[in-house]
């Protein structure tokens, strides 16, 4: 094997991978949450592709054809992996069913059962140069199978972009969901995003650079490591965000939600009145863990009513209408105190994180924290 400093990263994002599992495996908290099972399942399978892209680059051969699993389309493995652990986080009810190994079947066909029943389905050139050479110019004989195989490797980056979309769905629900039903939403789910718009964006640029590569003709080894290096560093640096999270559950809402709803119309302005007596007096806002069942539970009705209340009434999901007052309470401590820190402000008026409470300072004034102090010290 080649050393050089190409390998050397390679290796390293290996062994990184390797500890990041044992910190799953060997920790019993870790193991035992269901999304972690899905997230170690993700590791070893990327562990799997640096290895191969390893072996393949410093010309390593393994009598396994199948360990070779990207040229016959081993990637249909890790975008159902990457769907299970979103299921298994945004969905605190669901489990893997019978019905879910169906999305299994394009590795199993491509990369597993047709390698292993008609061996060497690949020609030299696809193994020493890649997949997509088959459509260089140059003269060549290449059988149907082996033109499909090209369309496989192809298919294989669209499928898993199909499945970091249907991520991306499913994140946005549960943030959703969890707006209605807690008055803080844990700062880590933005990494879930942030896991699938950055996958999806290297696999644009990887796109480009293949379509470069078979316009052009023109191939460096240097620049596979374009997209390599970032999906090892991207995985790993978010995996580390997210792997002592505490996810919070939610309780899915059918879509006409109020449409039989047994609260009183007479009843709702003394629940208006009530609830801006909990809000502006004992102002329980500044509670930083405040769910919509204790606020159901001081106001003697049951969460559903209470939210139907809100979103009717107010206009608003409980995250917003509970972060309004919170935003009200920090533009009096930043008048009253301008000495406070942004930090003290937002954790006195009830926010858990920086990020938050900007975010709805901006949303209810048009402004930032920082912006509307200097405009009090100007006046």
């Amino acid at each position: 094997m080649n050393f050089d400093l190409w390998s050397i990263l390679i290796i390293v994002f290996v062994f990184h991978g390797l500890f990041l599992l044992s910190t799953i495996l060997f920790t019993d908290q870790r193991r035992k949450r269901k999304e972690n099972r899905y997230l170690s399942l993700m590791i070893i399978v990327l562990i799997w592709y640096l290895l191969e892209f390893l072996f393949i680059r410093n010309r390593i051969a393994i009598g396994i054809d199948v360990f070779y699993g990207t040229r016959y389309g081993s990637w249909f493995l890790f975008g159902p992996f990457a769907f299970f652990y979103f299921k298994s986080i945004t969905q605190s009810n669901w489990y893997l069913r019978k019905f879910d190994l169906l999305h299994f079947i394009p590795f199993l066909v491509f990369a597993v059962l047709i390698p292993v029943i008609l061996g060497d389905v690949l020609n030299h050139r696809q193994v020493d140069y890649g997949m997509l050479s088959v459509f260089d110019h140059r003269e060549k004989i290449i059988t149907s199978l082996q033109y499909v195989y090209s369309f496989v490797f192809i298919a294989q980056f669209i499928h898993l972009g199909y499945y970091l979309f249907k991520n991306l769905e499913l994140v946005n629900t549960y943030t959703k969901e969890l707006s209605t039903q807690y008055s803080n939403i844990n700062g880590n789910v933005k990494w879930l995003k942030v896991f699938n718009i950055s996958f999806l964006v290297i696999l644009f640029f990887a796109a480009i650079f293949l379509y470069v590569l078979l316009v052009t003709d023109i191939y460096r080894r240097y620049l596979d490591y374009i997209y390599v290096f970032p999906i090892g560093a991207l995985f790993y640096i978010v995996s580390y965000y997210l792997l002592n999270t505490e996810w919070k559950t939610t309780t899915s809402t059918p879509n006409i939600k109020y449409a039989k709803s047994t609260l009183d119309t007479e009843s709702i302005s003394m629940y208006v009145e009530k609830l801006e007596q909990l809000m502006v007096v004992q102002k329980i806002y500044l509670d930083k863990e405040l769910r919509l069942t204790d606020l159901a539970e001081k106001m003697e009705m049951n969460a559903h009513h209470l939210s139907q209340l809100i979103n009717q009434h107010f206009n608003l999901s409980f995250f917003d209408f509970v972060n309004k007052y919170r935003v009200q309470e920090a533009k009096a401590m930043i008048e009253v105190n301008p000495e406070y820190t942004l930090l003290q402000v937002a954790f006195d008026a009830g926010f858990n994180n920086k990020t938050s409470f900007v975010n709805a300072f901006k949303k209810f004034e048009r402004t930032t924290p920082s912006t509307y102090r200097e405009t009090l010290a100007i006046a």
